[in-house]
């Protein structure tokens, strides 16, 4: 297979794309930090702790999965889906494919629950 050699605005492109992952990670670790903190914590109801960590974690869970969609997007529009080695791309596919049956399930078995 023939390397794809890289041009400066590709490379500019790729670190952007870098960047954007490693917001979502981050985004990711609160919202898992905060989260396993309000589990672990367990404070009291209404109380500013509880307040605190709740607001955390569910900003950063919305955050995480905004620049995630963000990520998908902006490597589909700069084509730097070429440069991802084929296991990241099949991980993708899964998550992307299990994304949608799990919508479907959910859209189909609403009706029936009771």
């Amino acid at each position: 297979m023939a390397s794809q050699a890289m041009a400066t605005a590709e490379k500019k492109d790729l670190d952007r794309l870098k960047l954007l992952v490693w917001l979502a990670v981050g985004a990711a670790l609160v919202a898992a930090t905060s989260g396993v903190l309000l589990l672990a914590l367990d404070p009291a109801a209404g109380s500013s702790t509880e307040a605190t960590l709740g607001v955390a974690a569910a900003i950063s869970g919305l955050a995480t999965g905004a620049l995630a969609i963000t990520v998908f997007v902006y490597a589909q529009a700069k084509n730097l889906w070429r440069f991802a080695p084929p296991a990241i791309r099949i991980v993708v596919w899964v998550f992307i494919a299990a994304g949608i049956a799990l919508t479907l399930w959910n859209l189909i078995s609403q009706p029936f629950s009771t």
